[in-house]
């Protein structure tokens, strides 16, 4: 390891990706579950043993509490009280529908109420495919920029200064416009701390690595850790993207079933027109 510069990006793979899967299940647990209880449950029955209440009405409202953790786990739909599963149940029955019919809608159930089916409007269905298509560009122009990039961001350990480089030659950052690569170091006198926030010691250091090539090789590193960063990075928001598609398609699922349930409403309220029999042979 260089002890006067180093890639600014390893410290940040090394350290926070390696809690970031960790991190990422357990937010993804607490985002699905969209509760945890039952996270404390296990914590309380690890350490304790007992996880039942001894009060009758207590173990009843606990039980409670994990049905609807159950069924929100199971079938996606977030319940505030068993009563309004009971209400849930008998619409589907009402209009005969399935498990599974609910379950493609889940996002867009709302228990407590009577019609739980809350059909999205064109604007909400406009603007969620806007975003996604806005991510999915967001997504396409970094995988670009990250597998063509050939600098890295460096930092120097004694004067905290941050610079870029492509191994051959380095550059200020935040607006500072000098630049330091072989010609230049060729040329006396160097460019100044008043320039470029580096020791003299940093600034011949950096003229020397350039030249025997310890420069490009803490570079070559510093892109490698680089491009796994963004990697995940990309990762985590292909996953928000797909979370944006597939709720898209919920919402179109949703606008599906409540224009054929609104469709078998109106034609049960139609009035039935009695038939009239004539017989031809009377007129």
């Amino acid at each position: 390891m260089n002890t006067i510069w180093g890639a600014a990006i390893v410290p940040l793979v090394t350290y926070l990706l390696s809690i970031l899967g960790l991190v990422g299940f357990a937010g993804y647990a607490i985002f699905r579950l969209n509760s945890t209880q039952i996270i404390r449950e296990k914590v309380w029955s690890t350490f304790v043993g007992d996880k039942d209440f001894n009060d009758e009405k207590l173990k009843s409202f606990g039980q409670n509490q994990l049905d609807l953790t159950r069924f929100r786990l199971v079938y996606g739909v977030t319940a505030r009280s068993v009563q309004d599963l009971h209400r849930l149940l008998s619409w589907m029955e009402r209009h005969h529908l399935t498990p599974i019919e609910v379950k493609q809608v889940r996002a867009r159930i709302d228990p407590s109420k009577d019609e739980p089916l809350e059909a999205p409007r064109t604007r909400h269905l406009v603007t969620r495919a806007a975003l996604a298509l806005l991510i999915m560009v967001g997504l396409m122009v970094t995988f670009d920029k990250a597998s063509t990039s050939k600098t890295t961001l460096l930092t120097m350990h004694v004067s905290k200064t941050w610079l870029w480089s492509d191994g051959a030659s380095v550059e200020g950052t935040l607006g500072n416009s000098w630049r330091l690569d072989a010609q230049s170091c060729a040329k006396l006198p160097l460019p100044g701390t008043t320039l470029t926030g580096l020791t003299n010691d940093e600034t011949t250091a950096i003229c020397k690595g350039i030249a025997d090539g310890a420069l490009r090789d803490t570079v070559n590193d510093g892109i490698k850790y680089q491009r796994r960063a963004i990697a995940v990075f990309l990762f985590f928001v292909l996953i928000v993207e797909t979370n944006i598609a597939f709720g898209f398609g919920i919402d179109l699922r949703a606008r599906t079933l409540a224009r054929r349930l609104r469709s078998r409403n109106d034609t049960s309220s139609e009035p039935s027109v009695p038939l009239v029999n004539e017989n031809p042979i009377e007129q």
